[in-house]
């Protein structure tokens, strides 16, 4: 079952269930790179479909890469497995791999429990991960499309991710993650700042004692202002330096 064989690309169609969702543009170019002047090194897994067709279980950069580099045939693993198994295999493997980001597993749990019927147990036992973080990651997926882009983009931790979760409203989960990420904060000071926009409602527990404190006080302020303003009443921020402090002066207008 697991000899290799080459197989046309062009036979290969990809799987509809794929749990990795991104595709790094530097890495794919890397990749392409390197199998253009080596080739393939690591076989992909597929399974026949019928017609003399191969549905892609796991390996697909590989696939995208090799079509980029001009391949016609590449290496493959033929496993005999229901169309219905496809997408736990593909999630295992990729997991096997360590070749997803957290998000990509929370959204392939998701898709597993919503559309494919597993529970959190079942799921567990499959990929070794206990009930509770099946259920954590899945939390995940509330945080808002646009607040995943940013933990992505600027390679937030998932704890810093399971923060923000905390934050039901989006517009707020926005609003911080901007901070976090603007401010560079850490993953203790993110959550710490998240838990401070919790307990008192609308206003963060900030300890000014870095320079990056000042920038996230003054953006804090700021969108405070421009709160008030979509409000309906006139507000204006000053700041000024003297005797080796910042000074924040808040105007509203009656």
């Amino acid at each position: 079952m697991n000899e290799i064989k080459n197989i046309p690309l062009k036979k290969i169609y990809p799987n509809p269930d794929q749990p990795r969702k991104y595709f790094d543009p530097e890495a794919m170019d890397a990749l392409t790179a390197s199998i253009e002047r080596y080739g393939v090194l690591s076989p992909i897994t597929v399974r026949e479909a019928g017609d003399g067709k191969y549905e892609l279980i796991s390996g697909e950069r590989r696939y995208r890469a090799a079509y980029k580099a001009g391949l016609k045939v590449i290496p493959c693993i033929i496993i005999d497995a229901p169309h219905s198994d496809c997408a736990i295999l593909s999630l295992l493997e990729n997991l096997q791999r360590e070749d997803l980001s957290f998000l990509e597993i929370a959204e392939s749990y998701k898709y597993l429990v919503k559309d494919k019927g597993y529970t959190s147990y079942d799921l567990s036992r499959r990929v070794g991960d206990r009930p509770y973080d099946v259920k954590e990651r899945i939390r995940l997926m509330k945080l808002d499309p646009i607040v995943r882009k940013y933990i992505r983009s600027f390679g937030l931790t998932e704890r810093q991710a399971a923060a923000l979760v905390k934050l039901r409203d989006h517009t707020r989960q926005l609003e911080a993650v901007q901070q976090i990420c603007e401010n560079s904060l850490s993953e203790s000071d993110s959550i710490d700042y998240i838990n401070g926009l919790i307990s008192a409602g609308s206003e963060p527990k900030i300890h000014i004692n870095r320079i990056k404190d000042i920038k996230l006080l003054r953006n804090t302020l700021n969108n405070a202002v421009g709160l008030i303003r979509r409000s309906g009443i006139d507000a204006e921020l000053t700041e000024t330096a003297k005797d080796g402090c910042q000074e924040f002066l808040i105007i509203v207008r009656n």
